[in-house]
């Protein structure tokens, strides 16, 4: 792979991650949820690494280029995305900073009839070894999978060929995620 292929990888998963970081952010503003927040922040520090191997590998697609400034779009690209991915942090930070956000932040946030959260799949889960496609959980269940995060490692905008599997943290979006977290194994409190 040459560096123009693994700066347009970084750059699609730069790209995906800040959209995922900044509804994670919101969310965990709306939910009071240190969980989602903590995730904002995990988040961070990979588009950090990301920001910095896309400038490494610009620099060194420079000095290959008869133009190198035309390189100076994507680095600016780079630190677009690094920031919108800082804003995000901030945004977790008043979570994780136990501020209390202003009742007219909550009930703008309220306004959405969708929730987002985590889920993770436990040992049983009738989601294990499943793709997305056999599950079909928008029509069945009213709720979509933004991401997956298996490990370390992040599967963004998952497609319909993507499998679940035990010990994955579902980043899921839906009008009713407690059907979700039933499906995959997890304890869910009932309301009095």
């Amino acid at each position: 792979m040459d560096e123009f292929d693994e700066i347009r990888s970084c750059l699609v998963e730069m790209k995906d991650l800040s959209a995922l970081m900044i509804d994670l952010a919101f969310s965990s503003v709306m939910y009071n949820s240190d969980e989602i927040a903590e995730e904002v922040y995990l988040l961070e520090e990979r588009m950090d690494d990301l920001t910095l191997k896309v400038k490494k590998l610009a620099l060194r697609a420079a000095k290959k280029e008869e133009d190198p400034e035309s390189l100076l779009s994507i680095m600016d690209m780079a630190d677009i995305n690094e920031r919108i991915s800082d804003a995000a942090y901030g945004i977790a930070d008043i979570i994780l900073r136990d501020i209390e956000p202003h009742p007219i932040i909550r009930e703008i946030m309220e306004d959405t009839e969708e929730e987002l959260g985590r889920v993770i799949v436990h040992k049983g889960s009738i989601l294990h070894g499943k793709t997305l496609k056999q599950l079909k959980l928008p029509s069945k269940i009213g709720t979509r999978i933004l991401a997956i995060k298996r490990g370390s490692r992040y599967i963004y905008n998952p497609g319909k060929d993507d499998e679940i599997h035990e010990g994955d943290v579902l980043i899921a979006v839906g009008s009713d995620l407690d059907k979700l977290r039933k499906l995959a194994g997890e304890e869910v409190e009932k309301e009095e």
